[in-house]
């Protein structure tokens, strides 16, 4: 039942999960029975919640554009970030004045 993955194409990252011995051998066990890696087990329940069109003629690729891997990359880079010190100035430079 190893679930075959359809992103083949798309970059992998490192995912780290903090956890005792114990729960990680908890879930390997689990993992194990569902005959699958911890990975595989874990990312299931993930793309439960993923989008997906579910055989309907969607439009979308649920696959970000080139902007996106950018701007995402950039973020992880910590490169064109805008920072504010306090919540209320993030609002208020979206244009949201709480005094209004």
């Amino acid at each position: 039942m190893r679930q075959e993955s359809h992103h083949h194409y798309e970059k992998k990252v490192r995912l780290s999960v903090d956890c005792t011995e114990q729960e990680r051998m908890y879930i390997k066990m689990l993992a194990t029975r569902h005959h699958m890696t911890i990975s595989e087990y874990l990312l299931a329940f993930a793309r439960k919640e993923m989008p997906k069109c579910g055989g309907h003629h969607c439009k979308h690729t649920h696959v970000p554009n080139e902007e996106t891997i950018r701007v995402l990359r950039d973020t992880d880079e910590g490169k064109n970030l805008i920072e504010h010190e306090t919540l209320d100035e993030f609002w208020e430079s979206l244009g949201f004045n709480k005094h209004a």
